[in-house]
């Protein structure tokens, strides 16, 4: 079964499979799904820099001209590099999943090529599109004729992850879904995922905050294992961190009618909501106002992080509303340089695609792919490439995602970030808040306190729920 790996992951990926689960439910369910991601317009005024000398601020020179050379590696040949970008967008279910992993490879394809390629060899990128269903059939397809997958994601992974590492096909991934490709051999995520520990600082954040509340939280998920299970993690998280969890909700998979959800914890008066849906808030905001339900606060996980949320806001009486991040926020772009440069890339190579925090998912991949090419000069193999990658310390991509102290093989025990930052969720918009956030690093809160391990005890219950 799928599940979540940890967030700047674990909610995020949960989107994805309520795409899925979302074919029992009907068409109803499915808006929120498809607007994942704060939107900001790429056609805004942006400050003057070149986006063609091959520097990406924060990570180096990365893209430069060189005499390639020939290779036997498949999918590099004397002048190109073949790049795999997984992805679901022609699905049926949620049309255009994933599509912003495309725009964005292309885009930077574009801005790197113009600088002269990976040390002359120009990226040439191959959509791989699995359509939901058909994962293991893409993945083939990258096995005949590409160098490595890099910036993609599946909703359904797990069927690749055997044809990949079969076949030697490198990874450097957008997100990874399943238990399975969270682990697997022959990749790096740059996010340092961990399916036995979870960054959850931002509970600890809003119990310092609001101390007498979490003394009376109700937390929830729909049900569903891959769903189910991190939130449950999320539970052990909130309570370590100071949370008292009197309620857990499950609500079947795709529910749309909350209304009965929202009047239970209304009755019981719970002051710290985790809400169950891991979808649309809009009917749980609605259902919230007609109950005059007013808790101290509703925290959301960072799918939420989607004018789709704000745009729920509208019109409604409701408490502080907020959402944690491990991406620097788009709104405050213009104080990030590598956060910038994204928009730029954008604005120049993909004219008219919304920039979301999937473009930020995507770029924190790309970013170390090429960084990690580049230093391999024109000996060019997977090996090279991930062990580069693994050696990273403090990547961050420049300041776009939070920083990791250090990467590795996705099997070899690789460690979340502890960072997080707050945003507070209002009708107008998100904005950073750094009194509950308390940064310790830039914008981020990087307390190692932030990561929880679970214990025996925790994973032993986790496995038999």
């Amino acid at each position: 079964m799928m599940s979540h790996t940890a967030t700047r992951g674990m909610r995020r990926k949960a989107l994805a499979f309520v795409a899925v689960t979302s074919l029992v439910a009907g068409p109803a369910t499915l808006v929120a799904v498809s607007q994942a991601g704060a939107s900001v317009s790429p056609t805004r005024t942006l400050a003057s820099s070149s986006t063609t000398n091959g520097e990406w601020p924060g990570v180096g020179k990365i893209c430069e001209s060189g005499a390639g050379g020939s290779s036997s590696v498949r999918g590099v040949g004397t002048n190109t590099i073949h790049i795999a970008v997984p992805n679901d967008a022609s699905n049926t279910v949620v049309p255009g999943l994933e599509k912003e992993f495309v725009q964005f490879a292309n885009a930077f394809a574009s801005w790197c090529n113009a600088s002269g390629g990976i040390n002359g060899r120009h990226i040439v990128i191959d959509n791989r599109d699995a359509a939901l269903f058909n994962a293991a059939q893409v993945t083939s397809q990258s096995c005949q004729t590409d160098f490595m997958a890099v910036g993609g994601g599946m909703a359904l992974d797990q069927p690749s992850v055997p044809v990949r590492e079969a076949c030697g096909l490198g990874q450097i991934s957008g997100y990874t879904v399943s238990d399975a490709s969270a682990g697997a051999t022959l990749q790096v995520n740059p996010s340092g995922i961990n399916n036995k520990s979870v960054t959850a600082g931002w509970f600890a954040a809003l119990a310092k905050k609001y101390p007498q509340a979490v003394k009376d939280a109700a937390m929830g998920a729909e049900n569903e294992a891959s769903i189910l299970e991190p939130e449950k993690k999320y539970e052990d998280a909130a309570q370590a961190m100071g949370w008292t969890v009197k309620n857990f909700q499950i609500a079947p998979v795709s529910e749309t009618v909350w209304a009965p959800y929202v009047q239970q914890w209304a009755t019981a008066g719970y002051q710290a909501i985790w809400p169950s849906d891991s979808g649309n808030m809009a009917p749980w905001f609605q259902a919230m106002a007609t109950d005059n339900y007013n808790p101290a606060f509703v925290l959301l996980g960072v799918q939420f992080y989607a004018k789709s949320t704000t745009q729920a806001m509208a019109g409604l009486h409701l408490p502080p509303v907020y959402v944690e991040t491990g991406w620097w926020p788009l709104e405050m772009a213009s104080q990030n340089p590598s956060t910038e440069q994204l928009l730029q890339v954008m604005h120049k190579y993909a004219k008219g695609d919304t920039v979301d925090f999937d473009d930020e998912e995507a770029a924190e991949a790309w970013l170390l792919w090429a960084k990690s090419a580049s230093a391999c000069g024109a000996n060019l193999t997977v090996t090279c490439v991930l062990n580069n990658a693994a050696a990273q310390k403090n990547w961050s991509a420049g300041g776009i995602q939070a920083p990791v102290p250090q990467l590795s093989l996705s099997n070899a025990n690789p460690q979340p970030s502890p960072c997080f930052a707050i945003l507070q969720a209002k009708p107008s918009g998100f904005t950073y808040d750094k009194a509950i956030t308390q940064p310790t690093q830039s914008i981020w809160n990087c307390n190692p306190k932030n990561v929880h391990t679970f214990t025996p005890q925790e994973s032993a219950a986790l496995a038999s729920s």
